[in-house]
């Protein structure tokens, strides 16, 4: 009795040290990455400006296609405000910040996957297929977003402040719940 008690024990201690392991290399990551992001890339926008603007032209011809306003939608960049407008006869009629392309939730997502002890081709591909996946969800909530601006704008800040980011959140999170089920680990 005494020894399953001791190896119970000697088991959570092992559990707790891995766990201590995993969010101190997880904070680590974070530190880096927002320090490196914070201090040369967003300043030179050298990610958001390609992924801000990939999302507009992504949701600008959903909306053409799926809901064709006249005359067509359009988008244009503003180096100034940080932002691409979708527009329609040269007016700025949306905009989407740089703030809002999801490059974080990105990165902390890939940056789970590769701190999980699994094999590095499993890794590869869940990094990819989940940033696609978050790339057309967010493709998706940013032209519910337009709609729901256009249409309904009482709606739009609970939209874009709660429903979508739980919507985005709970897409990382069972990308991660895929990528750890049913899977043997092996630390590579």
């Amino acid at each position: 009795m005494q020894f399953l008690r001791l190896h119970k024990i000697e088991k959570l201690n092992v559990l707790n040290n891995q766990l201590v392991r995993f969010f101190l290399r997880f904070f680590v990551l974070l530190s880096a990455w927002f320090v490196c992001y914070n201090l040369l890339l967003k300043p030179a926008r050298v990610i958001d400006k390609p992924l801000t603007n990939f999302l507009a032209k992504a949701v600008v011809k959903v909306i053409n296609y799926v809901a064709p306003p006249t005359p067509s939608l359009a988008y244009t960049e503003n180096a100034v405000d940080k932002c691409t407008y979708l527009t329609q006869n040269n007016k700025e009629i949306f905009a989407i910040f740089d703030y809002c392309n999801g490059v974080d939730l990105m990165f902390i997502y890939v940056g789970i996957i590769f701190l999980l002890p699994y094999t590095i081709k499993r890794k590869v591909a869940f990094s990819i297929g989940g940033l696609i996946a978050i790339n057309i969800m967010n493709v998706i909530r940013i032209t519910c977003l337009y709609l729901i601006y256009v249409y309904n704008r009482n709606a739009f800040d609970f939209s874009h402040h709660y429903l979508f980011t739980l919507v985005m959140y709970l897409l990382i999170f069972y990308g991660w719940l895929l990528y750890t089920k049913n899977q043997k680990h092996t630390n590579i």
